[in-house]
């Protein structure tokens, strides 16, 4: 199935880096040797010029040679770096170095093969003041010598950095990660370099998505690094600004190197070849607010991009999966990109595209229908077609021998019929002529014609002996009839030609990198560099290590305040919480106010025992829709226990699992995270959370799972919120937020509404009528049973508020998942958008599930990922990604029984 020069056994995992270089070597015909060589050759040749500067007629003087010591084998590492050794607990320990490096910390992992448990989370602001952690290195001794594989692990992604500033990963491989091999996200300062993203063996749907996965970043330079086997993209730069890629080879993946939604983006001296596709440009309807223009695709070499697409079928409509095979580049929707002085070579479909959006998803009335509408994506500011793209002085040989593509089936017996083959460099001209003949405006899609003096055009010059296709003409007026123009010499077909895009760069800890900047690769003569610090801030505050530990002594009948502001102490005990230290689900001490929520957040069927504290005379400020804004000095306590039998709950019939503190210092909250020894006396710091194998009976059935304790850096992830697209993310709370709080609780006293009773308490302000405040529907387990029975409009706000306290703090724009354009808080509605934003019709951006194309298609559960994630069980498909082991089979039921239900959409048939 593969192309003959490209051979997979040859270059499975890391140990293959010699010959992968020499394989992408031999294959090179204008230059012998690799352009990350050139420094070192130029500087040996410059040495050994120097040492014989004789004229002819001078005799060389007798020289003993020195004796030369072997050269030190190696890297070197700097002063007071943190080496982590082989061993025991590994994950473990890494974790710990992660979670305890401050600004400048060097992390060097250990030399060798090792099997990792779950990911390797770095959080720059783990201390939740919106100020982040600089210049941190992780690194180990080699791609081929620091080897990580997350083959055996209970999480998705392999190394995941987020909040971050100027962060290098280098000299290590990241092979089989379940997801993506090393994602990083909010961080503004990235180098990877000389890293590996393996996956071995035969290429596979399952295999993880991403290999080297910044999205939401600023300030990107991935150099000199290897990437194989994805299931979506080897190389994929989501959603960022000043992006670098250079000298890395892309094998065997669907998408060798993908620029999707990105500003300011240089790809260059990089070989793709072996993928299914080489490079793509996209520019996709995410509604987020990111989108993508000006990038430059250059002295690459493009080859052999023949490999059969293996994607999971699910993606965008405009994802990977739609790739045809045998295809060099491709442009689709992005505006302004400069492809220039690469050499794209034997394809068997096409050298070249240039699409709009209309060709993934051609259906004119879905696609208003999906896009076009009040909230979704061109309101937004997404545009589907592609403008100023400049394709000049390229090598394009060898294509259209074996065309294929079932996206472009009808494409492909066009051109066979007409002309006998297809184009080198096809472009589809839709975009364009819907634009200038007013259709797209008139169906409210914003695209304007394009401008008189050709600056919009699609041009193409001087790319040698190549042919030209182009679908439909601008005089064209129906879209049901294509044009299937052909040129075999370019005569008239996009002749002509744009101002050059200037030089993007990177600027890391106040160095530019960048063509021509810090090396001397032509075809940097583009003008103006383009490039900044970015918006993404930086800084540094908290604690200084764990802060005052002689701090750590519980004395009296108080809580230890200056302990929970000043200092991670080793022992829950240690902070005096509760007037019996071994038991945290009664007794608070210090006027702590126990409290419970209308809907749970599902954690493997645990019991959850919760209580706030707020420093004496101090109040939280009520808010509508987000936490209450609690002052410095709060403390918010969740003890975790798992029953014998999920039919017997009650602290007497469980086991005490873990106890998370979420405390507000002076420079935000903190997550600290307590396991509970075997004879449940105390609990003990754990940051870098604990895996311990467990077992209960539900329902009669005994179920079997590895419960999981998040680490301190996995605690932020899911609580870190944005105020708006132009600050940092900070750590919030999830659960106290009015519309979960809204019910009665039985207290010692009497039975009250909570928010009754906290403002008579004297701990909450700005309480308004409680008929103002929302609520959502308690649903519990057991409630399945009742689920049919309830209304359309109950329904649709039992799923809501399930959805909104188990998905919503990272499906929303301002948290982690905000990548995915899938909005769920409680407060939106649904009919804002026809559903769009809760996923009705919407494909994902990235990941699909199973063979499914659409977040909720609604009356076919079994048909949304929504539901497909929600039941499963794997690491990578499973949402909630962490928190859980299990499926929560109440929760999808309720969710299933709600999508049955929704009103018919135009993905439902």
């Amino acid at each position: 199935m593969f192309n003959n020069t490209i051979n997979p056994s040859r270059t499975k995992g890391p140990k293959a880096t010699s010959l992968r270089v020499s394989s992408a070597q031999t294959h090179k015909k204008t230059s012998s040797k690799a352009a990350w060589l050139m420094p070192t050759g130029i500087a040996l040749l410059m040495a050994f010029n120097l040492s014989g500067c004789f004229s002819d007629d001078e005799s060389a003087p007798t020289v003993t040679p020195p004796v030369v010591q072997p050269p030190e084998t190696g890297p070197t590492f700097p002063e007071g770096a943190i080496k982590i050794a082989a061993g025991d607990n590994l994950t473990t320990r890494i974790q710990e170095a992660l979670i305890n490096a401050q600004s400048g910390a060097v992390i060097v992992l250990p030399k060798g093969t090792f099997n990792i448990d779950s990911t390797l989370l770095f959080d720059g602001d783990v201390d939740g003041d919106g100020t982040f952690a600089k210049n941190v290195t992780i690194m180990g001794y080699g791609m081929n010598d620091t080897v990580l594989n997350f083959s055996q692990a209970n999480s998705g992604d392999g190394i995941f950095v987020q909040n971050a500033m100027n962060i290098i990963i280098q000299d290590l491989s990241v092979n089989e990660a379940k997801n993506n091999g090393i994602k990083l996200k909010n961080t503004n300062g990235i180098i990877l370099r000389r890293v590996g993203t393996v996956w071995e063996g035969p290429l596979d749907k399952d295999n993880g998505a991403y290999g080297l996965y910044p999205v939401e970043c600023e300030n990107i330079l991935i150099e000199d690094s290897y990437v194989r086997g994805s299931a979506d993209a080897g190389i994929y730069v989501g959603q960022s600004q000043y992006i670098v890629v250079r000298r890395n080879i892309a094998k065997e993946n669907v998408a060798g190197i993908e620029i999707e939604n990105s500003k300011y983006a240089d790809v260059y001296d990089n070989e793709a070849m072996g993928n299914t596709g080489g490079i793509l440009i996209f520019d996709l309807p995410i509604n987020n607010h990111r989108y993508g223009s000006s990038v430059r695709i250059f002295n690459n070499k493009v080859y052999d991009n023949n490999t059969p697409n293996f994607a999971n079928a699910s993606a965008n409509p405009a994802g990977v999966h739609i790739v045809p095979p045998g295809t060099g580049v491709i442009v689709l929707s992005t505006a302004d990109v400069e492809i220039f002085n690469n050499e794209i070579t034997h394809h068997d479909t096409l050298g070249v595209t240039v699409s709009s959006f209309f060709i993934a998803e051609p259906d004119m009335t879905s696609f208003v229908g999906n896009y076009g509408q009040s909230g979704q994506a061109i309101e937004d500011g997404w545009r589907p077609v592609p403008r100023n793209i400049y394709l000049h002085d390229n090598l394009i040989t060898d294509y259209g021998s074996k065309p294929k593509g079932y996206l472009i089936q009808d494409i492909i017996r066009a051109y066979i019929l007409t002309h006998g083959t297809l184009p080198g460099v096809l472009y589809d001209g839709l975009g364009e002529m819907l634009s200038n003949n007013g259709t797209a405006a008139y169906l409210g899609l914003k695209e304007t014609p394009f401008a008189e003096d050709g600056s919009d055009n699609v041009c193409a010059s001087d790319n040698g002996d190549v042919s030209y296709g182009r679908l439909y003409a601008n005089s064209n007026t129906d879209i049901s009839i294509a044009d299937v123009q052909y040129e075999k010499t370019q005569s008239n077909l996009l002749k002509c030609s744009q101002v050059s895009l200037p030089v993007h760069t990177v600027t890391f800890a106040g160095q530019v990198f960048g063509c021509g900047v810090d090396d001397n690769t032509a075809g940097c003569d583009g003008g103006v560099l383009v490039g900044g610090g970015g918006t993404i801030g930086e800084g540094e505050g908290g604690l200084i290590g764990d802060g005052d530990q002689s701090l750590c002594q519980a004395t009296g009948s108080n809580v230890s305040w200056d302990a929970l502001l000043k200092a991670n102490c080793p022992k829950l005990s240690d902070y005096n919480l509760f007037n019996d230290a071994k038991n945290p689900t009664a007794g608070p001490n210090s006027g702590g106010v126990p409290y419970d929520l209308n809907t749970q957040l599902f954690t493997d069927y645990a019991s959850k025992y919760r209580f706030v504290y707020l420093p004496a005379g101090q109040k939280a400020t009520y808010s509508e829709n987000e936490s209450f804004d609690f002052p410095v000095g709060s403390v918010i306590v969740k003890t975790f226990a798992l029953p014998s039998d999920t039919s017997k709950r009650g602290i007497s019939n469980e086991s005490l699992i873990e106890t998370r503190l979420l405390i507000h210092r002076p420079t935000g909250w903190s997550a600290l995270p307590y396991v509970w020894n075997a004879d449940k006396t105390d609990a003990t710091l754990a940051k870098a959370g604990a895996i311990s194998n467990q077992s209960l009976l539900h329902k009669g059935e005994s179920l079997t799972f590895n419960y999981t304790v998040p680490s301190m850096n996995q605690c932020k992830q899911c609580h870190q919120y944005k105020a708006d697209d132009n600050t940092n993310a900070v750590f919030m709370p999830i659960g106290p937020k009015a519309r979960h709080l809204n019910r009665n609780y039985s207290y010692q006293d009497g039975t009250m509404n909570q928010l009754l009773k906290w403002e008579s308490l004297g701990i909450l302000q700005g309480l308004p009528n409680l008929s103002q405040v929302p609520q959502v529907p308690a649903y519990q387990d057991g409630d399945e049973a009742t689920v049919a029975s309830l209304s359309d409009t109950a329904l649709m706000q039992t799923a809501k508020g399930y959805l909104d306290i188990n998905c919503a703090h990272c499906h929303r724009p301002e948290g982690n998942a905000s990548n995915t354009g899938l909005k769920l808080e409680y407060w939106r509605g649904y009919s804002d958008d026809a559903g769009f934003s809760h996923g009705t019709c919407k494909s994902p951006v990235a990941y699909g599930g199973g063979n499914l194309g659409f977040d909720i298609v609604p009356g076919n559960a079994d048909e949304s990922i929504m539901h497909f994630r929600m039941a499963s069980t794997t690491p990578g498909d499973r949402m909630p990604e962490i928190g859980r082991s299990l499926a929560h089979g109440e929760g999808a039921a309720l969710i299933s029984e709600w999508i049955k239900r929704l009103p018919a959409a135009s993905c439902s048939h």
